[in-house]
């Protein structure tokens, strides 16, 4: 290019003023090294950008356009200075964040909302994935954040509890009042999460029946919890679920208590080492640290 940006600002403003004496004033540079500036841009362009009468200036037609464009191209600049203000302050930029199915139910949705409300400028992208891939995720960068169970090992991840929740038995209202414990319903038909929805959360309901000491008999494999509470409310079997469950508020869904210490897990917030100073990243970290009370339990 062989205009830079200070030569077009001495134009633009030229030609706002049309004097030199107040022109010069306003960049607060002498008359004469705006004069001699002006001098050395139509040198470079080939022609004359002023009409120069005495007492009276104007701009030629060659002027009127360097001027329309050079207005625009400052205004890019500007906001692309702004921007870059704003993404070194963690306001602009985008975020990719990854996330299983029981963090929905438990304050994502309203921690997204946010972080948009303080962040407008931030673009939030957002994916479901198991724990594992999430993990891979994170280590391959294609992720910024993720909700994950701990623990992890990983050793270029970071990672902050944010809440703890468990499993808990889903069953209609009907023919339970007795019932103690996840024991008590070894004979049921169950109803699971699918591997590929959450391998995490399906097999961790698999290792929960199992430390009661049998394995679930299951008719029916769902993707989504809101559909497999619906299922248990049809009367199709019983299903165990994230106790955060319970906001969804299903109708004709009672919850119970399994009795087994390991049907309690931690859920997290992860990235990795390398975007610790990312103010992006930094600004969620704290906002979902600050939501969810740095490691509460889902009561």
């Amino acid at each position: 290019m062989d205009l830079d940006l200070d030569q077009m600002r001495s134009i633009v403003v030229l030609a706002e003023y049309l004097n030199f004496g107040r022109a010069a004033a306003a960049l607060y540079i002498s008359q004469p090294a705006l004069t001699k500036q002006v001098h050395r841009i139509e040198e470079t362009l080939g022609g004359p950008l002023f009409i120069r009468r005495p007492r009276r200036l104007s701009l030629t037609r060659a002027g009127e356009v360097l001027v329309e464009h050079s207005r625009s191209l400052l205004r890019d600049a500007q906001v692309a200075v702004d921007v870059s203000r704003s993404a070194m302050r963690g306001e602009a930029g985008a975020l990719r964040i990854g996330f299983g199915l029981p963090s929905l139910a438990t304050g994502l949705p309203d921690l997204v909302q946010r972080f948009r409300r303080q962040y407008p400028g931030v673009h939030i992208s957002m994916r479901e994935m198991s724990t594992p891939s999430q993990l891979e995720a994170l280590e391959n960068r294609t992720l910024d954040v993720g909700l994950v169970r701990l623990p992890i090992l990983a050793g270029e991840i970071t990672s902050f509890p944010l809440f703890s929740d468990r499993l808990v038995i889903a069953v209609r209202p009907q023919g339970h009042g007795n019932v103690r414990g996840l024991r008590s319903f070894a004979p049921n038909a169950f109803i699971l999460v699918s591997r590929s929805a959450s391998a995490s959360l399906h097999d961790h309901i698999v290792r929960t029946c199992n430390a009661a000491g049998f394995s679930p008999r299951i008719v029916q494999e769902v993707g989504e919890l809101f559909t497999l509470l619906n299922f248990v409310r049809a009367g199709a079997g019983v299903a165990l679920v994230p106790h955060s469950c319970k906001v969804m508020n299903v109708p004709r869904v009672r919850f119970l208590e399994t009795g087994i210490s390991s049907a309690v897990w931690n859920i997290g917030i992860a990235f990795h080492k390398s975007f610790a100073s990312d103010p992006t990243v930094e600004n969620f970290v704290s906002l979902a640290r600050q939501e969810f009370n740095s490691g509460k339990s889902v009561s």
